[in-house]
């Protein structure tokens, strides 16, 4: 038994040894009269070089015959002169003690100690007595911590070692490395009054502080005596040169070492490295008193630990009726209102233009500040590009497709004196949610920026268990991704890498409550070894896995009659949404909580507003929320289809694929076209307008013009808003963002060419009119969510004519639909028919031209009591090409002229007060 007893100066220490007695044949016990010493000495930094008291105990000796361990002998008394025998359960025993005291300035320190059996008046040794095991003394010893204990193997990470919130108190570490032999504990710490910061290394003796493969120790911190300061919240970080100097600060870190025989050889005893499961880094808090230790790019921190982090956590979603009660009302009542904008924390608000301090651009406040342009560009949900810290993000990994790790946000986006990153992250997701928009992280979950064998970058595993968490090759090398350079690919199909993976999605949505995940799967998911294994672990969590918000048409119905509550958002699932190739979609095995960006929607919808042969059916698929791909409870009716007409950061931006794609269609706009002349709106153009055929532009090399590029953009988001599935727009669409033909985002940080202009978004500018055309898209979307509510099933579609069906198996047959949606009527909410069936529904017809030419599209005239609502003409000058207006048509058909590689939307509505149906009037124009 040992017992440690603080006493304030110093810690008094209690050793109890028990010796088994046995009996000889006359029932007597046999007792020798060999000495017992204890054999022990301290460590801190290094586990092989002891360290002695300066004041040894009373009948201690000191012992130097290993040079690199100077112990010290201190002699065990026995009970009753040696011959007192004691029964402990039934078990004779003979007892020896000692005790001594330690100077509390020691600690943090380790005692370790063997017991040595010596002979009696000669003291020479006869055993040494140590841990059974492979190590054995004198390689291993016996360890009592001192001012510190010995831990937890479980959770992993840094976490608190009492269910406190915050405060003072034992700070657990726990680190899984199944290769290292030898693990020490780097700290390093300033007190907040701007002194030198100081350092220390704690090894770890295996003995105490390994279980399996995990190494642990607890520490205490902010508590009297203790060393370490308590960390001071990032909410209480104020000015200054440095707010971790000016603050009380805390970080640590890693170093392993191993035998080179067992994969040691890819541990560096000179190189400190984070913990994997830290969740906040901060670069060192200045140069280490040790020279031969390398300064890492990133330690973690404490802070979040100590100052309450875990109390932002939600075991699930609070619910709808807590969230109104506190005055937060989501934009998104159900799926079909669900509209995306995608934007880059560094490039959203970089730019000069953003009309932000220097301080907050490009930063997490920068996106915060901006949030009522989210808001009237339409959008419900929020995707944050990649935010996990990346080392090599201000230099050529922009995007963060090469993140360092997978639970802490990148400190490089932080404001100086707004605290540490994880602080930051979640105001501002609580910012956005506030608000009542959803938020959305794209993550990366398949390799890790820690570089190849050939030019590694060890920051985290790498240098910590490279074996256990990385895809090795057939000459145990880690594998690389081909896709990012520098990568080093994770082992899916280790439990040990699939449990980091399912805890870092865990803490994203329950310590920064984010809403959901898009899951970047770089080169597809089925080229993933034991993807299956980890998505159906995902499928299963507690936490991520759950009931989501389908809502349904039923749904649908009662918002659009203006019964928007939150009661359709019960549940506490996350959505996780996965990005397969064009090869892999709807290929997934259908794990209900599972969406997909669509990545085919751009390339079907390209063929035929390009006007290519055989393009119908596909086109049709995708605007009917590929239900030809994706089905059953994974479509888009429940919310887990995107579709996006970009693939962030690779790919054209919209305008540069607009303009390519007007390129190849050979468009001109056709300047001049007559319409009908709508309730109170003038005629457009000139009335003897008679061609039929728009004239033909230049072939290329000659690019096209703003004009011609400006009418394919609003043609290709006008497809994408009136389309089953989420709406995705990427940050810079609104305005017509260009790359001036860069095939993929620049890596470069907060590269020119990639920054969000908000100059362009001044009135009068072509950006106005195109981001006025995506609010009123986003708000028919919104409005009429019943129409996009049914993944298809509510779509009849025809030529021209209004009533023949498209010739779906003709590959010669024109690029020319129309597009029938079916409004659900009253009746259809509780599965009976009303006594009159013949009352009509508000549907909508949307028109899509993909040829060259002037097309008439018989729509109809509308129904007694009703009028024909023009929401949307692509080929129309601002503001007419959104804004709502009543339209005759002509003839006794009722025709709309809609120009080449155009879209037109219309809609039935209540006809106003004094108006005459068409086909009611005597003379028909």
């Amino acid at each position: 038994m040992i017992m440690v007893e603080s006493l304030g100066e110093e810690y008094r220490v209690t050793f109890e040894v028990s010796e088994d007695v046995e009996y000889d044949i006359n029932g007597n016990p046999t007792l020798t009269s060999n000495d017992l010493h204890l054999h022990w000495g301290m460590h801190r930094e290094w586990l092989d070089e002891w360290m002695c008291l300066p004041d040894l105990p009373r009948g201690s000796k000191y012992n130097d015959d290993d040079p690199c361990k100077p112990a010290t002998r201190t002699p065990l008394v026995r009970d009753g002169e040696g011959c007192s025998v004691v029964f402990r359960n039934g078990f004779p025993l003979r007892l020896s003690r000692t005790k001594f005291d330690v100077p509390a300035y020691f600690a943090p320190v380790e005692i370790d100690f063997a017991l040595v059996e010596t002979e009696f008046g000669t003291n020479r040794v006869l055993a040494y007595d140590g841990p059974k095991g492979p190590d054995q003394w004198p390689s291993a010893s016996f360890a009592v911590p001192i001012g510190m204990e010995k831990g937890n193997p479980e959770p992993l990470g840094a976490s608190r070692a009492a269910p406190i919130s915050n405060g003072p108190g034992y700070v657990n570490f726990a680190l899984h490395s199944g290769c290292a032999d030898k693990v020490t504990l780097f700290l390093q710490w300033c007190t907040g009054d701007g002194a030198t910061p100081n350092t220390m290394e704690i090894a770890l003796n295996p003995t105490v502080h390994r279980t399996g493969d995990v190494w642990h120790v607890a520490l205490p911190v902010g508590i009297p005596g203790s060393i370490l300061p308590l960390p001071a919240s990032s909410a209480s970080w104020e000015g200054g040169a440095d707010p971790r100097i000016n603050c009380p600060t805390v970080l640590y870190g890693y170093k392993c070492d191993g035998d080179p025989a067992r994969g040691g050889w890819r541990f560096h005893p000179g190189m400190v490295m984070f913990d994997p499961r830290a969740t906040c880094l901060l670069s060192p808090l200045g140069a280490f008193q040790d020279p031969f230790t390398r300064v890492p790019k990133f330690l973690g921190s404490l802070a979040d630990v100590m100052n309450g982090g875990t109390q932002y956590q939600l075991a699930y979603d609070p619910g709808p009726n807590e969230k109104a009660v506190a005055g937060v009302r989501k934009l998104r009542q159900i799926p079909a209102q669900e509209i995306i904008y995608e934007l880059s924390v560094a490039d959203f608000t970089s730019h000069i233009s953003a009309d932000l301090g220097n301080v907050e651009r490009g930063t997490y406040a920068g996106v915060l500040a901006k949030v009522d342009h989210i808001i009237q560009s339409g959008a419900t949900t929020v995707l944050l590009q990649p935010i996990a810290a990346s080392a090599r993000r201000a230099i050529n990994d922009n995007w963060g497709a090469a993140p360092v790790s997978l639970f802490a946000p990148d400190p490089e986006m932080t404001t100086p004196h707004g605290g540490d990153g994880s602080y930051q992250v979640r105001q501002l997701v609580r910012g956005l949610q506030a608000r009542g928009l959803d938020v959305l992280v794209h993550v990366v979950l398949t390799h890790l920026g820690e570089g190849t064998d050939a030019s590694p970058e060890s920051h985290c595993i790498r240098g910590i268990d490279a074996f256990s968490y990385y895809e090795m090759n057939s000459m145990g090398k880690v594998k690389s991704n081909p896709s990012v350079p520098g990568t080093a690919v994770l082992n899916l199909r280790s439990h040990v890498t699939r449990e980091l993976i399912i805890d870092s999605l865990r803490h994203w949505r329950t310590v920064f409550g984010v809403d959901g995940f898009l899951v970047d799967t770089t080169e597809g998911i089925t080229n993933l070894t034991g993807i299956a294994a980890l998505l159906e672990a995902i499928a299963l969590d507690a936490v991520l896995s759950g009931k989501t918000d389908s809502g349904g048409v039923s749904a649908a119905v009662e918002v659009a009659r203006g019964n928007s509550t939150n009661k359709f958002l019960a549940g506490g699932g996350v959505r996780l949404y996965l990005t397969p190739n064009d090869r892999e979609v709807g290929q997934i095995q259908t794990w209900g909580i599972l969406g997909e960006r669509n990545s085919v929607f751009l390339r079907d919808i390209s063929k035929y507003m390009e006007g290519s042969n055989g393009a119908l059916r596909d086109f049709a698929s995708r605007v009917c929320g590929s239900a030809d791909l994706i089905k059953d409870c994974r479509s888009s009716s429940f919310g887990h289809v995107i579709n996006s007409l970009t693939l962030s950061p690779h790919g054209k931006t919209l305008a540069d694929t607009a303009s390519d794609l007007a390129a190849r269609a050979k468009v001109e706009t056709a300047t001049g076209i007559s319409h009908p002349r709508g309730l109170g709106e003038d005629v457009i153009g000139p009335s003897d307008f008679m061609k039929s055929r728009a004239p033909l532009r230049a072939m290329p090399p000659v690019p096209p013009t703003a004009a011609e590029t400006n009418l394919m953009m609003r043609s290709l988001l006008t497809i994408l808003f009136s389309a089953d599935g989420i709406p995705l727009i990427s940050a810079g669409d609104e305005y017509g963002h260009t790359r001036l033909g860069e095939g993929s985002a620049p890596n470069s940080w907060k590269s020119e060419i990639n920054s969000f202009r908000w100059d362009a978004l001044k009135c009068g500018t072509a950006g106005h009119a195109v981001h006025s055309f995506i609010s009123a898209l986003s708000a028919f979307r919104r409005r009429r969510a019943d129409l996009f509510s049914s993944g298809g099933a509510n779509v009849h579609w025809t030529v021209m004519d209004g009533y023949t069906s498209p010739k779906w198996d003709e590959y010669t047959a024109p690029c020319l639909l129309m597009c029938h949606r079916k409004a659900h009527s009253p009746h259809d909410l509780t599965g009976t028919k009303a006594a009159d069936t013949t009352v009509p529904s508000q549907d909508a017809i949307i028109v899509f031209n993909g040829t060259r030419d002037l097309q008439s599209a018989e729509i109809g005239h509308p129904p007694d009591g009703f009028a024909w609502v023009r929401v949307v003409d692509t080929s129309l000058a601002f503001p007419s090409d959104c804004t709502l207006s009543y339209v005759e048509l002509a003839g006794t058909k009722g025709s709309y002229l809609v120009s080449p590689h155009a879209v037109a939307i219309f809609e039935l509505a209540p006809a106003p007060e004094g108006y005459i149906n068409p086909k009611d009037s005597q003379f028909v124009r």
